[in-house]
């Protein structure tokens, strides 16, 4: 009764995108809540993440000349920098096979969702790109779509009296968002976002060696899983406009790392 053609999510997604959304609600209104729990259809999807990257922190001596050239020596820098930080994250995924974590966000939300509102077996999840599904032409659907997507995954350094010094170690970063569209009229009654930037507590400071993935990535994919759990709680709680919650088993870096 939920299932719905990966046509069909395509052209939902694709409507996301296409369509000006009108005003998002922090919560979700409770005429949404009672809807989806009286068993409105719904789909679920995610997207592609943006790309992981790797921030090092170190400067060559080229890097260092170019801040002779005042703001244009800064902007070639700053291009060089991302450049590397790009081809870092892509070296690490192929040594360490490191994935998106919004398979985790996705799932652990889900979990504690269809609990929540009472639902059977949701559809599988569909990966959806913004540029297939924009090609597709409109069409009318019911229902809800539900979906994901990492805005940001990366490891950036923690430095002490500025780049000439190094970094002291590093963090995992992440972004992730997760939204719900109301397909009848093509409106977005929720979306929510969680964040963790490099300076947060969650989890501990990775060495020069662990961002390298020589180690199959087993602290990185400790760190971002730890990330996603949180996120994913995150979601729930904004979801339903709760403080606590959901009632789920706590994520520490020793279960994730078995």
């Amino acid at each position: 009764m939920y299932r719905l053609r990966y046509t069909q999510v395509s052209v939902m997604l694709g409507l996301v995108f296409l369509t000006a959304c009108s005003t998002t609600h922090k919560y979700v209104p409770s005429e949404t809540i009672d809807d989806l729990a009286k068993g409105s259809k719904v789909s679920v999807a995610h997207s592609d993440p943006e790309q992981f990257m790797i921030w090092t922190g170190q400067r060559s001596a080229g890097r260092v000349a170019l801040g002779m050239f005042g703001a244009i020596g800064g902007a070639i820098d700053g291009g060089l920098q991302l450049a590397d930080a790009k081809e870092a994250g892509a070296k690490f995924i192929s040594a360490s096979q490191l994935v998106d974590p919004i398979a985790q966000v996705k799932d652990r939300f889900l979990d504690a969702w269809q609990r929540e509102l009472k639902l059977p077996t949701l559809p599988t999840s569909h990966l959806v790109s913004s540029e297939s599904a924009k090609k597709v032409q409109e069409q009318s659907a019911m229902g809800y779509l539900i979906d994901f997507k990492t805005e940001k995954w990366s490891i950036e350094p923690n430095l002490s009296g500025g780049l000439s010094n190094g970094p002291t170690g590093y963090r995992t970063t992440y972004t992730g968002r997760a939204r719900l569209v109301r397909l009848q009229d093509r409106n977005t009654v929720w979306e929510c976002t969680c964040e963790y930037a490099k300076d947060n507590s969650l989890t501990p400071s990775l060495t020069a060696f662990e961002i390298t993935g020589n180690d199959q990535g087993t602290a990185v994919k400790a760190a971002l899983q730890a990330l996603a759990h949180a996120c994913a709680d995150h979601l729930w709680r904004q979801f339903f406009g709760r403080q606590v919650g959901p009632e789920m088993p706590p994520t520490t870096l020793t279960e994730v790392a078995k």
